[in-house]
């Protein structure tokens, strides 16, 4: 498929699917006319590269997942995601922290505009 299209499947923009091709994330084939094509599995790629940007992952971090995942090195992959989800289970405490700290101050402001 082409970039518009996997932009539309993907919601990443044109600008973006370039960019991550520059980075080496992925490697879309071209026709004879110079047009990328999408494959199915670049679009997965692409999904679970949002997932891991949107969740946090730098993109450093991503080019390293991407490279042992091509070279199929399920441990380094493993241990990649590990961290990350560390991380992520240490973001979801920080912001239950943040939840309770925030509920607290509205209690406080809340009663001193009812008295």
């Amino acid at each position: 498929m082409k970039i518009s299209q996997a932009s539309e499947e993907t919601g990443l923009s044109a600008y973006t699917l370039r960019y991550y091709e520059k980075l080496g994330f992925i490697e879309p084939t071209k026709d004879s006319t110079g047009y990328r094509n999408y494959s199915y599995d670049d679009l997965e790629l692409l999904n679970w590269i949002a997932c891991l940007k949107k969740s946090g992952m730098t993109l450093d971090s991503i080019k390293r997942y991407v490279q042992v995942e091509r070279y199929s090195d399920s441990a380094a992959q493993v241990e990649l995601l590990d961290m990350h989800l560390e991380k992520l289970f240490q973001q979801q405490e920080d912001i239950k922290h943040y939840i309770e700290v925030t509920q607290n101050k509205l209690r406080t402001l809340r009663s001193n505009i009812d008295h």
